[in-house]
C-alpha cells in the first residue's frame, strides 16, 4: 500500500499543479455542486453532530453542507489555493494541506463519516485503490462518495482529459465493484444529475464478503 502511494508521486504533483491553476473555475462548479450535496444529505440518516473527513475537500462546498447540518468537518486537500477559499467559506472547519502519505498515518476509525466528492475518477487505479483503502479504514460509520456514473458531455470530457487519463477507466467498473474490493457494500445511492450520483457505503456484513451489489447506478460507458 505504501509503495502505491510513493509510486504515485508524479501523478500527485501533476494533479496539484492542475487544481491550483484552475481554482477560479470552481466559482462555476460550486454553484452546481452545492445543491447536489445538500439534497443527498437530506436523504441520508446520518448520526447527529458527526465527525466528518472530507478527502479532496477543494473549496469546501461539501464541507459547508455538512456544517450547515451541525456536523464537525475536517477537510484535506493538496491544493493550497482551493483550501484558502474553503477556510473563508467555512470558518469553523478544520482545513489541512495534506497528501495521501499523511492520511496513511491517521489512526483507524478516526471519523464517523469519510467523504470523497469527485475524487476517485481522476486517480490512477493504484492510487484509487489506496484512497478507498484508507477511507474505509478511517470511518466508523460509513463512506459517502459523489462522482460520475457515466460519460458526461463534451466539456466534461475535455476537462477530465486535461486532468488526466483515468476518467474512462473509472467508469468501466460500477461503484459497487470499486467498493466491494475494500469490503464495502452500497446501502443507499441516488442521482445528482444525468451523469453523476452519490453512494453511501458501509462495511460488509458476515456472509456478504466477496459479493458485490448489482444494479447500482454507475459503470456505464457511453463512449
Amino acid at each position: 500500500m505504501a509503495r502505491n502511494i510513493e509510486n504515485s508521486l508524479d501523478e500527485r504533483r501533476r494533479a496539484k499543479r492542475f487544481f491550483n491553476r484552475v481554482g477560479l473555475a470552481f466559482h462555476v462548479i460550486d454553484r452546481r455542486l452545492g445543491p447536489e450535496y445538500r439534497r443527498a444529505l437530506e436523504v441520508l440518516s446520518l448520526p447527529k453532530e458527526a465527525t466528518v473527513l472530507d478527502i479532496g475537500t477543494g473549496t469546501g462546498t461539501l464541507a459547508a453542507a455538512f456544517v450547515e447540518r451541525g456536523h464537525q468537518v475536517t477537510g484535506i486537500d493538496f491544493a493550497e489555493r482551493l483550501l484558502e477559499r474553503a477556510r473563508r467559506r467555512v470558518p469553523s472547519g478544520d482545513f489541512r494541506l495534506m497528501d495521501l502519505v499523511e492520511v496513511e498515518a491517521m489512526p483507524a476509525g478516526s471519523f464517523d463519516i469519510v467523504c470523497l466528492a469527485y475524487v476517485l475518477h481522476g486517480l490512477s487505479p493504484e492510487l484509487r485503490s489506496t484512497t478507498l483503502h484508507h477511507a474505509a479504514r478511517l470511518t466508523r460509520n460509513g463512506l459517502l462518495i459523489f462522482d460520475y456514473s457515466c460519460l458526461g458531455p463534451w466539456y466534461v470530457r475535455l476537462i477530465e482529459w486535461i486532468e488526466g487519463p483515468y476518467y474512462r477507466g473509472f467508469l468501466a467498473r460500477s461503484m459497487a465493484e470499486h467498493l466491494s474490493a475494500h469490503q464495502l457494500t452500497i446501502e443507499q445511492s441516488g442521482e445528482t444529475s444525468s451523469v453523476g450520483g452519490w453512494w453511501w457505503g458501509k462495511g460488509k456484513k458476515e456472509g456478504e464478503q466477496g459479493r458485490g451489489r448489482e444494479g447500482e447506478k454507475g459503470g456505464k460507458d457511453e463512449g
